[in-house]
């Protein structure tokens, strides 16, 4: 006898409960709208209709794949990000949801410097791209923008921009494989707006995070040395040397490391002013600094 899509929704929760899955009922939607190819919010629409063998199949595969602790992200192959749908797979960062704070000031800091430099030189830096998701996401706020995104994976740009074909904005992307700005050295542009969001977790707290998310997110895009500030350093000290007069840095950091990366920018003596921004949580979580 074919399940109603809620009996199938209710049961998958519960086995996924017990195998201590964070958020049970919200995996279980996702992984059921994936196989159906309908809005989470059909499946409730539309609850006692039946599930096709075939169908229920497809659910059960899904389910064991994310029983053995593989993220509902890499099973159907896409994370929403400011209402954006982005292709992920296990070559790229899961973007999560405090990542848009780097969106949200940077279209804000762009808006401001195209105001005073001219919309026609406004070009952004996307650091560390992964799946593209920041960068992409400034070009859609920002249609008179160019983005230039730098990875040190192959495989990830080759995501991104696949990513940046699939939400039309390819012809104002493009993507460099390299470590850092290393790509764009020694003749760099002048950028108005570089965000990074780059590897930040302590030696500490890798081995406190979940295994889902060692066993299966890449290492490269997430550890980040015994003060989780290794890479970030580096970009700190850099760049300068890419950005554009009163051009801005935002970067994403741990939850206890904001003062120890605006002091590494003013260390510098290169950045006129350094700055802060909250999450919503109130965790200091964007680092900014600004050029002269």
């Amino acid at each position: 006898m074919s399940l109603a899509l809620r009996t199938a929704l209710q049961r998958a929760a519960r086995c996924l409960e017990r195998r201590q899955v964070d958020e049970p009922l919200a995996d279980a939607e996702v992984l059921l709208a994936d196989v159906l190819t309908l809005p989470r919010l059909n499946l409730y629409i539309d609850a006692h209709r039946p599930l096709s063998d075939a169908q229920h199949h497809a659910y059960q595969a899904h389910l064991c794949r994310r029983m053995q602790g593989e993220p509902a992200q890499y099973i159907t192959g896409k994370q929403e990000f400011r209402s954006l749908s982005f292709e992920v797979n296990p070559q790229v960062l899961i973007p999560r949801p405090e990542s848009e704070l780097l969106v949200e000031h940077g279209v804000r800091w762009a808006r401001q410097w195209a105001k005073r430099h001219g919309e026609s030189d406004l070009r952004c830096l996307d650091v560390g791209a992964g799946s593209g998701n920041l960068g992409i996401s400034l070009l859609h706020e920002l249609p008179e923008c160019r983005v230039g995104a730098i990875d040190s994976s192959l495989a990830a740009l080759k995501v991104a921009r696949r990513n940046a074909r699939q939400l039309g904005v390819a012809d104002r992307w493009f993507g460099l494989c390299g470590d850092l700005l290393e790509p764009l050295l020694p003749n760099p542009s002048g950028f108005a707006v570089c965000v990074a969001n780059l590897p930040y977790v302590t030696a500490a707290e890798w081995q406190a995070l979940p295994t889902h998310v060692k066993d299966h997110e890449p290492v490269t895009a997430l550890l980040g040395g015994t003060d989780g500030l290794d890479v970030i350093r580096r970009l700190i000290a850099t760049a300068p040397d890419v950005l554009a007069s009163q051009g801005m840095l935002l970067l994403e950091v741990g939850w206890q490391q904001a003062s120890a990366a605006q002091a590494l920018a003013r260390q510098t003596a290169r950045f006129e002013a350094t700055g802060v921004h909250r999450d919503f949580a109130g965790i200091e979580r964007v680092v900014w600094a600004r050029m002269p």
